[in-house]
């Protein structure tokens, strides 16, 4: 369960890496100390003198909009795939190892 939270929170972090300027002034600052300063939405309201609700619903909109945009641009899955097929590339030992890495590579590239 852990784990599951841990990788929701980075995933959500890459997400604001790639796409957070296209989010409100609001929402990219709530989003930067709850995930990156690590307070809690507590700490956010009294800081800001707002619900805990109201913290709440910006981080929710937030988020939606992150994975939202994802689904739509698929930067962070295009840029995991690349990854994937270069460590093939990289961990390949032999010529046509590393040809057929480098074919798959191209492949997919062209396929973009």
């Amino acid at each position: 369960m852990k784990d599951e939270i841990i990788e929701k929170r980075e995933e959500m972090i890459e997400l604001f890496d790639a796409y957070g300027e296209l989010l409100t002034k609001t929402q990219q600052d709530l989003f930067k100390e709850y995930y990156l300063y690590d307070l809690s939405l507590s700490e956010i309201a009294e800081d800001r003198g707002i619900s805990r609700s109201a913290v709440n619903d910006t981080l929710k909109k937030a988020n939606a909009k992150l994975e939202e945009t994802e689904n739509k641009i698929r930067l962070l899955k295009t840029k995991k795939a690349l990854q994937k097929r270069l460590e093939k590339v990289e961990k390949a030992t032999t010529n046509e190892e590393k040809e057929e890495a480098l074919d798959a590579l191209k492949e997919y590239i062209n396929g973009i």
